[in-house]
């Protein structure tokens, strides 16, 4: 079980959290925007620490049970999590937002302007 949760859900949830962290929603506030990113940031962390905690959960489970066959699956495992690493790593780089930590711009509307403020040399108001 822990072989195939590191095998499918791990790369699972990295895709799903890319996706979210790609997509630009329709936020209609800024606290949906918080909530949404806060959920990705979720997800992207939990991908990493599983990532890393499922192999080694499987390489101590192996041990004590004495069983060399599984043993040295999970050891492969590890090399796929470095390489998960570094593709992750590639992909934070290539970013041009951070993959953890960002919130997506909310759509709030902006505020009327009732007054006009004028600038120096009186060319900031319409009208004169």
């Amino acid at each position: 079980m822990l072989l195939f949760a590191w095998l499918y859900g791990v790369p699972f949830l990295l895709i799903v959290g890319l996706i979210r962290r790609t997509s630009s929603p329709y936020m209609a506030t800024h606290a949906a925007a918080q909530a949404f990113g806060a959920t990705t940031d979720t997800i992207l962390t939990a991908a990493l620490v599983l990532n890393l905690a499922l192999p080694v959960a499987g390489v101590l489970l192996a041990r004590l049970v004495r069983d060399r066959c599984w043993t040295r699956h999970f050891v492969w495992s590890l090399v796929g999590t470095a390489l998960i690493y570094f593709a992750v790593s590639i992909a934070g780089r290539a970013a041009t937002a951070p993959l953890i930590g960002w919130t997506p711009a909310d759509q709030e509307p902006a505020p009327r302007v009732t007054q006009c403020i004028p600038i120096s040399g009186g060319h900031g108001c319409p009208g004169g």
